[in-house]
C-alpha cells in the first residue's frame, strides 16, 4: 500500500511541482484546493502513477476546512504527510468570511484547522509528518495577539511576514503537542520563487515580484526544501526545525518564544470555536 501525502495549494507554483514529486516518489495524493477543476492538469500529468483524491477547500473560511476535513476522515484511515503549502499576500486590507483579516485567515487559521482535524490520521500512519511552508519573512515580524485578527495598520509585507512567522509558531507548538506520537513538524523556507504567487496584485510587493522574477527560485528549486523534509529518511524523528535550502537554519528570536507560540494556538482555538 502507498503512503498518502495531502498537499494544499497543489494547482500551481511549488505546490503543483511538489505534489507532482510526491507521485512519483510512489504517494498517493490528497490535493486539497480552492478551485477543484484546476487539479485537473496536475492529475493528467500523474495520470495512473499513482490515486488522487481532489477536496474543494478554501482555507480562509473555516466552515469549508471543517467540510474538508470531515470528507478526508470520512474516505481515508492515515495520512503520511502533510504538507501546508497554500498561502496569499494581498495589497490591500480584506476580511474573511469569519471576520478574519484574510492573509492571517488563508495563511494560518485554515491550515491550523485542517492539521487539529487530522491529527488521528497522522497519529495512525506512525512515523507521520507535517510541512509548514513559511517563510524568511518572518525574521522581521513581530506580533501582539489582539492585532492579528483586524491589524489596525495594514502593510501587505508585514501582515504577511506575521502570518509566516505564525506558521512557525504554530509548527513548533505542535511538533511539542504531537512528539509523545512519532508526528514530526518542521517548517521550511522555499525561497523566492518566480511563480504567480503576488503576481496579480498592483501594490508594490508585486511590482518588485514582477520586476525581480529573473533573479528568483525556479518552482522546482522552490519545491525542493518541502520534498526533502517531507521525505528525506535520515529526518525521521526530526522535529521542531525550520529548513532553508534543505539544510537547519536559525529562525528569529521571535519564533522561538514558547509562550507566544502557545497564546497563538490559544487565540487560533477561540477563533474556529466562535466561528
Amino acid at each position: 500500500m502507498n503512503k498518502i501525502a495531502l498537499v494544499t495549494g497543489p494547482t500551481s507554483g511549488i505546490g503543483y511541482v511538489t505534489s507532482l514529486e510526491l507521485a512519483r516518489k510512489g504517494f498517493d495524493l490528497i490535493l486539497v484546493a480552492r478551485n477543484a477543476d484546476k487539479c485537473k492538469k496536475l492529475q493528467a500529468e500523474i495520470g495512473d502513477l499513482v490515486k488522487t483524491h481532489v477536496v474543494q477547500c478554501d482555507l480562509s473560511e473555516i466552515k469549508s476546512v471543517r467540510k474538508a476535513v470531515e470528507e478526508i476522515r470520512q474516505r481515508y484511515t492515515k495520512i503520511d504527510v502533510l504538507i501546508n503549502n497554500a498561502g496569499l499576500i494581498l495589497d490591500e486590507k480584506q476580511f474573511s468570511a469569519d471576520g478574519i483579516e484574510l492573509t492571517f485567515a488563508t495563511n494560518h487559521i485554515g491550515p491550523f484547522v485542517l492539521t487539529t482535524g487530522l491529527l488521528e490520521l497522522l497519529k495512525a500512519a506512525g512515523n507521520a509528518r507535517v510541512v509548514n511552508v513559511s517563510s524568511t519573512a518572518h525574521h522581521f515580524a513581530f506580533f501582539g495577539i489582539n492585532k492579528l485578527v483586524n491589524p489596525k495598520i495594514y502593510h501587505d509585507l508585514v501582515v504577511y511576514g506575521r502570518s509566516k512567522l505564525a506558521n512557525i509558531l504554530f509548527s513548533n507548538e505542535l511538533s511539542e503537542r504531537l512528539r509523545l506520537f512519532g508526528v514530526t513538524s518542521n517548517a521550511i523556507h522555499p525561497g523566492t520563487v518566480a511563480s504567480n504567487f503576488a503576481g496579480n496584485g498592483n501594490g508594490v510587493t508585486t511590482f518588485f515580484m514582477k520586476l525581480f522574477r529573473s533573479f528568483f527560485k525556479t518552482t522546482e528549486q522552490g519545491a525542493a526544501t518541502s520534498i526533502y523534509v517531507a521525505t528525506a529518511p535520515w529526518l525521521e524523528g526530526v522535529t521542531g526545525k525550520y529548513f532553508v535550502d534543505s539544510k537547519p537554519a536559525r529562525t528569529s528570536f521571535t519564533a522561538r518564544n514558547k509562550e507566544l507560540g502557545k497564546a497563538l494556538w490559544k487565540l487560533s482555538e477561540d477563533l474556529v470555536k466562535a466561528a
